[in-house]
C-alpha cells in the first residue's frame, strides 16, 4: 500500500475515534443525570435471580420436553432402519446416548437450580 494512503486511514481511524470519546463523554453523563432511579422492568414476580431462573427453566421445560421426544422416536427409528449395518447402528447408538444425555440436563434443570440454590443460600448464611 502506499505510503499516503496508510497516513490517510491512520488519520482517519484517529479522528473517528476522538469523536467517538468526546461524544460518549458528553453524552453518558447527561443521560446518567436525567434517570433519577432505575425500576425492574420484571417488577415483584421476578425479584430476585433465582425467581427469574426458575421462569426461565419452566420456558426451557415446555420448549425442550417436545424436542426430546422427537429426539427418542428419531433415534428409535434410525435403530429400526439401521438393517444390521454397524457403522448406522452405532449413529443410532451415538443418537440415543446424547438424547438421553439431553433428556436429563432438560428434565433436570429444575433439580440442579434447587441443588445450587440451596448450596449458594448456605454459603451466604
Amino acid at each position: 500500500m502506499n505510503k499516503n494512503v496508510i497516513h490517510k486511514l491512520k488519520e482517519s481511524i484517529f479522528y473517528k475515534s476522538l469523536i467517538s470519546t468526546i461524544i460518549v463523554s458528553v453524552v453518558v453523563p447527561c443521560i446518567s443525570l436525567a434517570v433519577d432511579t432505575l425500576e425492574n422492568p420484571l417488577k415483584d414476580e421476578y425479584s430476585d435471580f433465582p425467581k427469574l431462573l426458575e421462569a426461565f427453566l419452566d420456558i426451557m421445560l415446555a420448549l425442550g420436553t417436545p424436542i426430546v421426544v422427537f429426539f427418542f422416536v428419531y433415534a428409535g427409528f434410525m435403530f429400526v432402519t439401521s438393517g444390521g449395518d454397524t457403522k448406522k447402528l452405532e449413529t443410532a447408538k451415538s443418537a440415543f446416548f446424547w438424547t438421553v444425555v439431553g433428556a436429563s440436563l432438560v428434565l433436570g434443570a429444575k433439580v440442579i437450580l434447587s441443588i445450587l440454590n440451596s448450596t449458594i443460600t448456605g454459603i451466604t448464611k
